[in-house]
């Protein structure tokens, strides 16, 4: 059974610390996380969002968007996988194909197993799944694949083949989801990402080569075939609201990054009547200028987490006004939190000054 600690904000805040001694000497040296992802699941989060029947810890989505932007604030990218980890590990949990969902959602938890996906699902080239006498075969190539080389188990977007027939309906063309474990024969990783930042998202390509794959594998099929429901498929607002909380993280992180090295490494400035950058008045008005930027993100991907957690509290009662409401928040903190991180990320310099700037200076989050 998944060990649950008691406070996962506490837990990630340790992962935090960690992550930030060196997050800007790994993204610069690039490779494949996993020593990261063991921290995660070391520190018990890689199972909170599974529910506690399924062995999960049963958190919200603000619990969850807690740990995710207090990963943000040290390694964006090592957040980046971890939200989709998240949403990922629910994939079939909300009935669209009988049990294979909740059982493997269930190893998640148990197993403190890392969840990843080969999406971009309805953009070309797509994988596609062929029917055989035993299950299926899956073949293709997708080439921005961000986190799976580091997974455990993913959720491979698919095509059905011609001639695909399921419960006696033909489904030929229709759009489907596989479970398949990382080890499975026939998948490979180009180990072809090297972008400038966020290098730990290993978002390079996955390939799948005659992977073969059970009927009982599929989590769904039909996607954008069968008229929606406001409750159904979540999984874009959970990307959204996440990113804002990573931008938030991102800002938080740089400012508390840049007011560590004023504090211990800036000078004042050469024709400054004060001794220390700290007294400097002008140093003390721009951080409150960006001080205030960041509490405006903190504020409004706050209130848009929470949106999110009564959009999934009001299940199959939940109503396309509500949703669009939960919508436009969602996507407004998005949006703000983005240009926040920017700004803050920018106009740092204003207040650590040119030396900052050093490959040397950068050993922790700042910049990362």
């Amino acid at each position: 059974m998944t060990v649950l600690v008691p406070s996962w904000l506490e837990a990630a805040r340790s992962v935090k610390e960690s992550l930030r001694v060196d997050a800007a000497q790994r993204d610069r040296s690039g490779g494949t996380p996993t020593d990261e992802i063991d921290l995660l699941r070391g520190a018990g989060l890689l199972g909170i969002f599974v529910p506690r029947e399924l062995g999960g810890g049963g958190a919200t989505w603000s619990e969850v968007a807690s740990v995710v932007g207090a990963v943000a604030q040290a390694d964006s990218s090592i957040a980046h996988v971890l939200l989709y980890h998240y949403f990922g590990s629910l994939a079939g949990t909300r009935g669209e194909n009988g049990l294979v969902g909740s059982e493997r959602a269930r190893r998640i938890a148990e197993q403190r197993l890392f969840n990843g996906t080969v999406a971009q699902a309805a953009y070309p080239p797509l994988i596609s799944a062929t029917q055989t006498s035993d299950g299926f075969r899956l073949n293709g190539t997708k080439h921005f694949t961000s986190g799976a080389a580091l997974a455990d188990v993913l959720v491979v977007w698919t095509v059905f083949d011609q001639d695909t027939v399921l419960l006696g309906d033909d489904v030929s063309g229709l759009l489907a989801t596989f479970h398949v474990d990382a080890d499975a024969p026939g998948l490979t990783f180009g180990e072809d990402w090297d972008n400038v930042g966020q290098r730990l998202t290993v978002s390079g390509s996955a390939t799948l080569s005659d992977v073969e794959a059970r009927t009982g594998d599929i989590i769904g099929y039909g996607y954008g075939v069968v008229d929606a429901r406001p409750s159904d498929h979540l999984d874009v607002l959970h990307m959204y609201v996440g990113f804002a909380t990573i931008f938030t993280g991102i800002a938080v992180g740089a400012l508390e990054e840049a007011a560590d090295y004023t504090r211990s490494r800036s000078r004042a400035w050469v024709e400054s009547p004060y001794s220390r950058a700290t007294e400097d008045p002008l140093v003390r008005e721009r951080y409150g200028q960006l001080w205030t930027q960041v509490q405006s993100a903190v504020a409004l991907t706050d209130r848009a987490n929470a949106a999110l957690d009564a959009v999934r509290e009001a299940g199959t009662d939940l109503t396309w006004t509500h949703r669009a409401e939960a919508v436009t928040l969602i996507n407004a903190a998005r949006v703000h939190a983005s240009e926040v991180a920017l700004t803050v990320s920018s106009r740092l310099f204003e207040v650590t000054g040119a030396r900052s700037s050093a490959v040397a200076a950068r050993t922790g989050s700042l910049l990362a």
